[in-house]
């Protein structure tokens, strides 16, 4: 098959969108994860192809086609799997360890795209510490490259091939539509609703085979195509229901490139500039580097650490992905470079993954573990061992329509009332306030106005759900002035989805919510509490790695903590005080020379948050006991 530079020019836009969709550049190009769905057209467009062209001439050989795939597919990845064990060794604890083993066996046995449907969503923050996350598209592949093959030969002499493949592809795409709503996990992972992105780069590759067109219109078509490529990359975003017909638009784009085949034009010259075409050869190497290069990073250094050196990563996966391509890539890809002794040693190193990683968990702690070390390593899911949904009344008062709070029993008021207004943060304070309401101040009642990344601002953006930001909180402000609640209470989490990083612009955005509050409610006393403690990726694996090399549990601890917190809360603590706001600072509550308290009790029971800063019931009930004389005079 003859080799065309523009293909590699979309495998660049494809890769370069995930890998900076992944790096956090998300607001700037929203729709760069639709860079899978490009990588599965051209994939489709490919391999039909290839097959296609087999079946024609004759060589109908179902063993050497898959002979091709695994000398394209498996030396790089297997080379990157064993380098990601030996990091994940090191750098996890047993509990992250054990759900890499798992996810490193799926993705040998071709199926980490069914491990990830059945143990993850993809967009929810734990999934970027999944160093392998990523491999749920070459399983979707891979599966692909296994029945695609069986189809194409069965139909290799019917006259109804090309409507037998194109109804496959629109019973896979209705599928898609039709469960991306009620089960939207399923349709992003599994292979029937993604197969029709495949199936529609086979179509293209069977239409080219068969048709022509002047080159007036193969021009035209390729414009038309790398505009909906671009349309969708940067003005759809991950709201959107996905796989569905919004999915349309980048794959038709990408699909119309394909089987324009333009021998010119501005489309074409931009897909074949050099860079591009450097970066769509390196494509695949680059792919499977990034993820377990940003996972293991802010596994290691935090969040706030791979947001300041994002640009440099994204530099170390482009090394990495050349120096992969170079060396292992493009030798293994040579039938006449590469024997099968060396395919021979690429088994081995499999077969050696497998037997490491079948290692026992419990071999993986320290041989000084003690009961807490192994207490913390237990814990399989930290939201439902703290009872986090619960704790904050999820999909009961918090994240639900006004309505839903009302039929709820979430407005119920007292003689004095308190609103606890802000996101997922301000809902934890909910236990808390509770109990110092119903053991010493029964008079008042407590409304809470909690949704999902919704910090109380009135600015552009969307909650969990999707629902716009601005337009939630104009809702709770309608509340609010139907209440006329005697205290106002606001929290949320600094560095979320819809916060500045910068504390100077927060601040600002504070003071105009604050000045609304003030005009719709004038005789509310409004009180902000400060950010509480963050711990790098959870508080969970800094305690484990602290009780791994210190053999103790520690009731405060510096180890994992960001410093941002305390900068944010002296920059609000000085500015605030000079308003008639209330400011109260967590971390004074929580924090000590010493670092943050980790647990109100020295035991896991009473750990202070949940992940890397929701608080616990328990943290809870001990910072509301310490504030509520200031909230409840």
């Amino acid at each position: 098959m003859q080799y065309k530079k523009d293909i590699d020019g979309l495998r660049a836009i494809a890769v370069g969108s995930v890998i900076l969709f992944h790096a956090g550049l998300a607001q700037q190009l929203p729709g760069g994860f639709f860079g899978v769905d490009i990588f599965f057209v051209i994939s489709g467009f490919l391999i039909g192809r290839i097959l296609f062209s087999d079946i024609a001439e004759g060589r109908n050989s179902l063993l050497r086609f898959y002979e091709r795939r695994a000398r394209r597919i498996l030396p790089a990845l297997f080379f990157v799997l064993l380098l990601s064990y030996g990091f994940a060794r090191l750098l996890l604890t047993p509990l992250a360890f054990a759900d890499f083993r798992n996810s490193l066996f799926a993705t040998l046995g071709f199926a980490s795209n069914i491990y990830f449907w059945l143990h993850s969503s993809y967009f929810e923050p734990a999934s970027e510490l999944k160093p392998l996350l990523h491999t749920w598209s070459l399983g979707v592949e891979e599966q692909y490259y296994i029945l695609f093959p069986l189809l194409a030969f069965a139909l290799r002499n019917s006259r109804w091939r090309w409507a037998a493949i194109a109804l496959c592809a629109a019973a896979s795409f209705i599928w898609a539509v039709a469960t991306v709503s009620a089960q939207p996990n399923a349709a992003f992972y599994l292979l029937p609703a993604r197969a029709w992105e495949l199936l529609l780069g086979a179509l293209g590759a069977l239409w080219v085979a068969k048709n022509t067109l002047a080159p007036q219109s193969r021009v035209a078509l390729s414009v038309l195509g790398v505009v909906l490529i671009l349309v969708a990359l940067l003005g759809l975003d991950a709201h959107l229901p996905h796989p569905g017909a919004y999915t349309l638009i980048p794959t038709l784009g990408t699909a119309l490139v394909l089987v324009a085949q333009s021998p010119g034009g501005v489309a074409t010259r931009l897909l074949q500039l050099p860079p591009m075409v450097w970066l769509g050869q390196i494509s695949y190497s680059a792919y499977l580097w990034h993820q377990p290069l940003f996972a293991f990073w802010i596994y290691r250094f935090g969040k706030p650490s791979f947001e300041h050196y994002a640009f440099a990563l994204i530099a170390g996966t482009l090394v990495l992905a050349y120096l992969s391509w170079r060396f292992i890539e493009n030798p293994a890809r040579s039938a006449a470079r590469t024997s099968n002794q060396h395919f021979a040693w690429y088994g081995a190193a499999a077969l050696v993954l497998l037997a490491t990683a079948l290692v026992p968990q419990t071999w993986l702690l320290s041989h000084r573990a003690n009961e807490a070390l192994q207490q913390l390593a237990r814990i399989e899911n930290l939201y439902d061992h703290f009872e986090f949904q619960k704790n904050i009344r999820n999909q009961v008062c918090h994240s639900v329509s006004m309505a839903e709070r009302e039929r709820n029993g979430c407005l119920h008021t007292r003689s004095k009332n308190i609103v606890l207004l802000g996101d997922s943060y301000a809902a934890t304070l909910y236990q808390g306030l509770l109990h110092e309401r119903n053991t010493r101040h029964t008079d008042y009642g407590i409304i809470q106005l909690t949704d999902g990344n919704a910090p109380p601002f009135f600015q552009d953006g969307q909650i969990d759900g999707g629902a716009p930001l601005r337009e939630i909180n104009e809702a709770k402000l309608q509340a609010i002035a139907a209440l006329q609640p005697q205290k106002i209470v606001i929290n949320w989490m600094i560095y979320g989805k819809n916060s500045s990083n910068d504390p100077q612009k927060e601040l600002e955005s504070l003071q105009a919510t604050l000045a609304r509050l003030r005009a719709i409610s004038p005789a509310s006393s409004i009180i902000v509490i400060g950010p509480v403690p963050n711990w790098s990726v959870s508080l969970q694996k800094n305690l484990m790695d602290f009780i791994n090399d210190q053999d103790d549990f520690p009731r405060y601890m510096q180890q994992g903590l960001s410093a941002n917190e305390a900068q944010w809360d002296a920059y609000f603590s000085s500015h605030l005080q000079k308003t008639r706001t209330t400011y109260l600072s967590a971390l004074d509550v929580f924090c000590t020379a010493a670092g943050c308290l980790t647990s109100v009790d020295g035991t896991i029971a009473g750990m202070t948050a949940v992940d890397w800063g929701h608080l616990t019931k328990a943290g809870s009930l001990y910072l509301a006991e310490k504030i509520a004389p200031r909230i409840f005079d």
